[in-house]
């Protein structure tokens, strides 16, 4: 690899407007212009390329700029942006990401963040050029705009990610997104539904037809994607088993199939009486439901949960018949009251039915590895996470339990209570 340096300068021919560069007339004169220096670049896909970078006040400055190119490119360390801008390598980034498996759901947020945050703020600067000074700013900024901490995590999660795809496609020489600080994310501890609270609800779901979704969710930890793709086949009443094989997911108000959300998603989950005594019934009223319609019938799939003419259920639907059940609890204890006057039921989201069932499990004594699996969690490390308030109590049953193994000893201290 070799190049050259030259004298240049930005004089402009007056008939034609273009610069003269290295044919300036005035460039006789060794204090006119400034020193650029041109050489070739691998080729990449069979195709040839310059490098050239002007703007060196003397000789040596240029000679010094392209001997450093030139050593980065013998040691491998010269990154080449190809003159991407940001927003372009986005577009490209998002198109592989999708190509690669990328969930249908989890496409439609990153795209959001790509098209209405990153690509407003910084899509404009070149790939190459990206600082992390570009990325604090932008973070700054969205903090006063009032965005909240998980959505600007989220965001910095994409373009941290983006950028790193870019820095092993040697692109770009660093990610500028790493070691910018972010918003410390102080999740509040989850909040279910006490169990009176849930048995009010259960009882009003009862007597909407989905009210076994509700009751699967509530008791197994199930997310409501998972419950949506249920099929018959995926449950053994008997056995009193439901097997997790997939999961539907809203995209643009419709619901697409995809694979469970995590690796340890496709799971055996162990249900009781209570359960299957729901499923069973709901079975009885589909039925009635597929007889009244006959060929207007739209289930070919064998969903267990559908609309009422069969086709398949979106999860966002779920939640909003979740949140009219909520509206229409009422406890027996007022009834008495008007009914503007009595109370109503704490409004929780339909995913702390999870929280719900896995509080419950781990209040009766199971052990974290067991409440993970059940939930499908990726690693026992992110159930301990969520729910590390809750695990104190069942530790100390165990310390409790364990100890009582052994024998009282006269001597031993006597705990006051």
């Amino acid at each position: 690899m070799s190049g050259s340096v030259r004298r240049v300068c930005a004089c402009r021919d007056p008939h034609t407007g273009k610069q003269y560069g290295i044919r300036c007339p005035q460039l006789t004169n060794p204090h006119h212009g400034t020193w650029q220096y041109v050489t070739s670049l691998p080729a990449v896909h069979g195709k040839r390329r310059q490098a050239r970078k002007g703007g060196f006040a003397t000789k040596r400055e240029a000679q010094a700029a392209l001997a450093a190119l030139v050593g980065q490119v013998a040691s491998g360390d010269y990154r080449d942006d190809q003159k991407q801008t940001l927003a372009t390598y986005l577009q490209s980034w998002i198109t592989r990401q999708v190509e690669d498996g990328l969930r249908p759901s989890t496409e439609r947020g990153y795209r959001s963040y790509i098209n209405n945050d990153i690509t407003p703020a910084l899509g404009h600067v070149r790939l190459g050029q990206l600082t992390p000074t570009h990325v604090d700013s932008f973070i700054r900024q969205m903090r006063r705009d009032g965005r909240g901490t998980t959505t600007i995590r989220r965001i910095h999660a994409v373009l941290r990610s983006a950028l790193s795809d870019a820095k092993r496609r040697r692109l770009v020489a660093y990610n500028a997104a790493v070691d910018v600080e972010i918003p410390t994310d102080n999740a509040a501890h989850v909040s279910p539904w006490e169990p009176h609270e849930l048995a009010a609800f259960l009882d009003a779901a009862s007597r909407d037809r989905l009210g076994a979704l509700y009751e699967v969710l509530a008791f197994t930890g199930l997310r409501r994607g998972e419950a949506c793709a249920l099929r018959w086949t995926d449950i053994d009443l008997e056995r009193g088993v439901i097997v997790v094989r997939s999961n539907l997911v809203s995209v643009a108000g419709k619901a697409v199939e995809g694979a469970p959300k995590t690796r340890k998603g496709e799971r055996r989950v162990d249900i009781g009486d209570r359960t299957i005594g729901a499923l069973m019934s709901h079975r009885l009223v589909q039925q009635r439901e597929m007889d009244y319609l006959a060929s207007g019938w739209m289930g070919t799939t064998d969903r267990v949960f559908t609309k009422p003419d069969g086709s398949d259920l979106s999860p966002d639907q779920v939640s909003r018949v979740f949140a009219r059940i909520i509206d229409r609890v009422r406890f027996p204890e007022d009834a008495d009251k008007p009914d503007e006057q009595r109370r109503r039921l704490r409004v929780v989201r339909l995913h702390d039915l999870r929280h719900g069932a896995a509080s419950m499990a781990l209040a009766a004594g199971f052990d974290i590895a067991t409440v993970s699996k059940r939930l499908g969690h990726s690693t026992i490390a992110i159930t301990a996470d969520t729910y590390s308030h809750l695990i104190g109590g069942v530790g100390r049953r165990m310390a409790d339990a364990v100890e009582s193994l052994l024998p009282a000893s006269a001597d031993q201290p006597v705990r006051r209570v």
